[in-house]
């Protein structure tokens, strides 16, 4: 098989860890960037190797790098350390922060509202409808974001052009997960995830639906998803994006 019959083989997450690779990021570096584990990065590369015929993965790099260079109608996907601009990077600080303050109130209002039934007449629910509201309306803005950041590339495989701001996406077992599910693919997850993964609710969900979740032991989490059907997709995919609920974290 040639070389340009090889590099079509390749799926657009291992194109994007070689070219990382490249860049002579380690595999846990490339695993930060991407938002997975650094098992996730080795696999990739090494099914690249195969799929390249080489024994390194710096030589498949150079032979994507090669191709591709070779090819002027090839259309690179967005710099992942690109700095967003002001007015994006002001955007992602006011989520974070109303993000960490909807918590933190929410908690409060939730343990408020299991207190004794002495003083639960001092609740106000229609605060707290509108307090909880609020707080799946910041579910809801984490999802728009992890919606318009997913492409398709050529082999059909969902990917991010660019990774979640929210650093806890990172920290394994924060509580704050993402994944986005399509048929017949392996499910795309955060790397906070680790090794685990959302259970979803049956059936589609075209408008965002939210859910309580205890699916992880000691870990009650918020829920919300929606289905998409991405452009040059022939597959839906579903988008979750998951936060601790109530006093947890």
């Amino acid at each position: 098989m040639e070389t340009d019959e090889r590099i079509t083989t390749l799926t657009e997450r291992e194109k994007i860890c070689l070219r990382l690779w490249l860049q002579h990021k380690s595999a846990k570096q490339i695993a930060a960037d991407l938002q997975i584990t650094h098992h996730a990065v080795e696999k990739r590369l090494k099914i690249a190797r195969i799929k390249l015929g080489t024994t390194s993965s710096l030589d498949a790099a150079l032979l994507l790098r090669d191709a591709e260079q070779s090819d002027q109608t090839v259309a690179y996907p967005p710099d992942l350390h690109a700095p967003p601009s002001v007015s994006q990077s002001l955007s992602n600080r006011k989520l974070m922060i109303g993000g960490i303050a909807m918590t933190l109130l929410a908690a409060a209002v939730l343990a408020l509202a299991m207190q004794p039934s002495a003083d639960a007449e001092t609740v106000d629910p229609v605060a707290i409808g509108d307090l909880i509201s609020e707080y799946d309306a910041q579910l809801d803005a984490a999802l728009l974001a992890l919606i318009a950041s997913a492409e398709v590339g050529p082999d059909g495989e969902v990917f991010l052009k660019q990774a979640m701001s929210d650093p806890r996406f990172l920290k394994p077992n924060s509580g704050y997960y993402w994944q986005i599910s399509t048929e017949g693919q392996d499910d795309f997850r955060s790397r906070s995830l680790w090794d685990r993964k959302l259970e979803l609710r049956g059936g589609q969900a075209p408008q965002p639906i939210h859910y309580n979740s205890n699916q992880f032991s000691n870990e009650p989490l918020r829920v919300v998803e929606q289905t998409v059907l991405l452009p040059n997709s022939k597959m839906r995919s579903r988008f979750v994006i998951a936060r601790p609920l109530g006093t947890q974290k």
